[in-house]
Parts: structure tokens; sequence; C-alpha cells
């Protein structure tokens, strides 16, 4: 497992600490504390992969002056035991810190795992080649497993039952207008017969019935309906008057439209994100055969190759999210090899390449994105840090101070392919990064 890459250095040789396992234990723990700093601050990944990748990286590099302090607060004598600055063991120290980081903060390892397909294949690792393959495919593995979760497209899409339910204040008060009784008494006596007598016992017409009680087939005849007729007017003259209470009707049918409208909400939210990888792979099969920078409203047609092959980085970098699958960066070799322009076969310096996207008129967007996700560079740095930060440039230029930025010969030689697809894993990995340190911020912050 990761947590064990210090083990795996001495394992194989590559550190000697004269068998004291009081030593390991004083390595572990600066491996603890610099992993507590990339919690703090994640943004140290970069630097820190980088560095850790690098057999060759100078004594004077700040992320080694970095280790080395916190290396002495744990072993003060370690100069006893190790001559001159340690960098193999503060790079071992270092990829130990970033495992244990990477197990606990997948966009970490987003960070780690596209530096380290850039960069591994041009550094000299022969000795530590087993231990990287391991590292390596360990975090890529946890990764891939979290882009396949957000990419993923289902066979099916399972929505909950609705859970919408009738309060006892869902009641509706009916208010009833009371029955006039006496007009229905007259009523009824209208259809018992012709005659009735008052309150005073005298006789009076009804002007109801006029069939007498002893003609009984006649009688009934006309006092079922008579009777039927006056219970109905009786009725429809309360309904009529009858009122619900406004109130608690409109506090009823609230409650019910906040219920349907926050179920259809979770109904559309899991429906989107049910279908969010379909739509991005939609998205980009439009933009690939498009040939249309949506940054600077231009067809890539229209720009040199080298300049096209660096927007289509950028361009797809902006289309996706921090986590994406190990097919994107495939994808967009293929486009960037599409081009009519493009010589799939010819190569360039990475010197040049970076000079190029340096003073490129039409990577301006590039060049002012990757200033908000890097500093300048002082040490150890991605290639977008030399890029993005005009101020520093004249520097720069010069091939030994490349070098010792970069980690990278100036005359390394890649397609606009490779080129497209490592400006692509840079830009995300230092999103990844730097998301992850903004995310911290607000939490601590909350």
């Amino acid at each position: 497992m990761v947590d064990s890459v210090l083990l795996r250095f001495l394992s194989k040789g590559l550190v000697d600490l004269g068998g004291d396992d009081t030593r390991l234990e004083k390595l572990q723990q600066v491996a603890k504390d610099l992993t507590a700093a990339l919690g703090k601050t994640s943004s140290k990944a970069v630097a820190f992969s980088l560095v850790a990748f690098d057999p060759e990286t100078p004594d004077d590099d700040p992320v080694v002056s970095e280790v080395v302090d916190v290396l002495k607060k744990h072993w003060a004598t370690y100069a006893n035991v190790i001559a001159g600055t340690p960098v193999l063991l503060v790079r071992a120290v270092l990829l130990d810190a970033l495992a244990q980081a990477v197990a606990g903060d997948e966009c970490l390892g987003v960070a780690f795992v596209g530096l380290a397909r850039n960069i591994l294949p041009h550094m000299e690792v022969a000795a530590e080649q087993e231990i990287w393959a391991e590292v390596v495919s360990e975090i890529e593995g946890r990764v891939d497993a979290r882009t396949e979760r957000e990419w993923a497209t289902p066979s099916s899409i399972t929505v909950s039952a609705p859970k919408i339910q009738a309060s006892e204040s869902s009641r509706l008060p009916l208010r009833l207008e009371p029955v006039d009784r006496d007009q229905l008494g007259e009523q009824y006596q209208a259809a018992a017969g012709p005659q009735t007598v008052d309150s005073q016992g005298r006789a009076r017409a009804t002007n109801g019935n006029p069939q007498a009680l002893n003609n009984l087939p006649h009688w009934i005849a006309e006092f079922g309906p008579r009777m039927a007729e006056a219970t109905a007017d009786a009725i429809d003259a309360a309904v009529s008057e009858s009122s619900v209470d406004q109130t608690q009707l409109t506090g009823t049918f609230e409650k019910l439209l906040t219920d349907v409208s926050a179920y259809v909400d979770e109904t559309l939210k899991t429906v989107s994100a049910a279908t969010a990888g379909l739509q991005r792979r939609t998205d980009l099969l439009w933009w690939k055969q498009a040939l249309f920078s949506p940054s600077t409203r231009c067809s890539y047609r229209d720009l040199s190759p080298e300049a096209a092959a660096s927007l289509m980085a950028f361009d797809l970098h902006q289309q996706i999210p921090a986590f994406s699958p190990a097919s994107v960066t495939a994808f967009l070799f293929e486009a960037v090899h599409g081009l009519p322009a493009v010589d799939p076969s010819k190569t360039c310096s990475i010197h040049e390449l970076v000079a190029m996207a340096r003073e490129d008129d039409r990577l301006v967007a590039l060049r002012e994105n990757g200033a908000d996700l890097v500093a300048s560079p002082a040490g150890r740095g991605p290639l977008l840090s030399l890029i993005a930060h005009p101020e520093a440039r004249a520097s720069h230029a010069e091939e030994e101070e490349f070098r010792r930025l970069t980690g990278l010969r100036p005359e390394t030689q890649l397609t606009l392919p490779d080129w497209a697809v490592w400006v692509f894993r840079e830009l995300q990995a230092v999103r990844a990064a730097k998301q992850r340190t903004s995310g911290s911020r607000r939490r601590r912050k909350a």
C-alpha cells in the first residue's frame, strides 16, 4: 500500500539508515509533518511532486530546503550519518508524504498522477522504477474509481417515490350556513296536505298537496316529489352559502406546491447527475468536429500548428472537471493529430514550445488562466509557471535556468499531440491542487 513508501526505499537499498529503527521513526515523523503541511496548503503538492520525481533536483531548491528544515527538527544529527544535502532521502520522504496525503484527498491524486505521467518518462529513476510504478498505479487506481463514478452513464435511472404527506393542519375547515328551519317546516307541511294549523290552533291553507290523507295513493304521489323538492331546496341553499377558510386553503396549497417542487427538483438532479457523463462526451465530440475554439472564437485551422495544439489543450481543460478518465488525454492526442496542418511525426524542443506559448497572441487566455493557477517560478515548478508569468521571462530563456526550474533538458523533444497532452495534464493538475486549497479555506472559515 502507498503508506509504506519509506519502507520500499529501505528494502530496495536506496536509503541506508544503518539498521537503526529510531532513524526510520524520525523520517516517518518528517513525512507526517509534510503531510500536515499539504493538508493546510495543498497547492504545495505540485512542487513536492516535481522534486520527488527528479534525482537531479538542485540542493538549493526551496522544497529541498523546506524538507531539510523539518528533518533537522526531528533528526538534528542526520549530517553525521549522511554527508551533504540528502536529496534522495528528501525525495523519499516527499513521496511518502504525498502518498499519505493522496489517501485522504483524491484531488491531490489528480495533481500527482497528471504530473507523474508527464515528467517520469524523462527522469533517470531506473533504480526506483519499481517503486514509482507501484505508487503511481495505486494512486491512479483510486483516482480512476472516482472518475468512473462521475462520468458513468447508467442503463437506467432510479427515482425515489414522492414523500408528500398531509398534515393535520391541511384539513380544511368548511363553514356551512344553517338551514332555515321555519321555511323548511312550512314546505314539509305543504307537502303533507292542503291544510294545517298555526301556533294559535287556527286552520290555514298550505297551498300545497291537494290530496287528503284518506286518498292515500294520490296523497303519496303528491307527497314524495314535494318533500324531495323541499329538502333539495334547503340543501342547495345551505351549500351555496357555504365557504372555505381562504387563509387555511392558501397554506395547504403552498405546502403541497413546496413538496411537489422539492420532489421534481430532486428528480431532475438525479437525472442530470446520471446523464452528466453522456452530456460531456457529446459536447466533446461536437468540439472536436467543429474545430472551433470557445475561448478565442476562432477556428483552430486559422492558428499555427503549435498555437493550435496549446489552445486545444486549454479549451479541453476548460470544458471538463478536474476528474477525467485517462481516455480524455487520448481523445486530445487524436484531436490534435487530426488537424490538417499538424505533422504528427515532427518534433519540437520543449524549450521552443514554452517560448512559443509565452509569446503567441492567440494564447492570452491560456496565460491569464495559468497566472491564476500558479505562482511565478522560484524553484521547481510546472512549465505553466514559465508560460504564465511575463515578469520573469527573460531569465527563463537561459537553458540552464530552464533546466533548474523545470527538471527538463531544454532539448527534450515532443510532437505537437504530445505537447497538447502535456499542457492539458499540467492545467488539470494545478487546478485540482488549487481547488482543494480553496475548499479547505472555506471549511476553516465556516
